[in-house]
């Protein structure tokens, strides 16, 4: 498989993806930030894997060496964190500024990245937050402007069945704040 995680820092997902793949494949892991790449780059040489090429990228930037070239894109996107403000406390003191602004973020990366997925591949967009308009409402956006995507029901070991999207909720399932959406380019 060919994979992209557009937003890796600090290379769990990518790390997580790689045994998945069993290393093989391709897995490319981009971030902003070079030395958040050097970390994943050291990460992959102390587990062993190959698979995992780093790349210094904004995933609001198109790239186009990548139209049309993941199986998969991992959309972990930079959102409030709420989600996790137990373990993060100091999330409380975000400012309604750069709160308000996460969304059109969060669709801009979403709408670039699409980009990357081969007819028939997917792209996983997920937040450590639970406010909707970070989460259905980017997602709903997205849909309605890009018609060769829809919502893929997809199977998750916590809640089982989705419609595509999902909420976790620190209260019902035992976990943290997470939302995972799955979208599946059509055909």
């Amino acid at each position: 498989m060919k994979i992209i995680d557009c937003c890796a820092a600090p290379g769990g997902k990518t790390f997580y993806i790689a045994e998945k793949m069993q290393n093989k494949g391709q897995l490319i892991s981009c971030d902003i930030y070079e030395h958040k790449l050097k970390k994943i780059d050291e990460g992959a040489k102390r587990l062993g894997f190959d698979c995992i090429k780093t790349r210094l990228a904004n995933s609001e930037v198109y790239q186009p060496e990548l139209e049309k070239w993941a199986d998969v894109v991992m959309c972990d996107v930079p959102c409030s964190g709420l989600g996790i403000i137990r373990k993060k406390p100091e999330i409380r003191f975000k400012t309604d500024e750069e709160l308000s602004a996460l969304p059109e973020i969060q669709l801009s990366i979403l709408k670039n990245c699409a980009n990357y997925v081969k007819i028939g591949g997917s792209i996983v967009y997920s937040t450590c937050t639970i406010l909707q308009r970070e989460n259905q409402d980017v997602v709903n956006a997205f849909l309605k402007e890009n018609k060769d995507f829809v919502l893929e029901p997809f199977n998750h070991s916590v809640c089982g069945q989705t419609d595509g999207m999902i909420t976790l909720l620190p209260h019902l399932h035992k976990t943290d704040g997470f939302f995972i959406a799955k979208l599946r380019r059509k055909s």
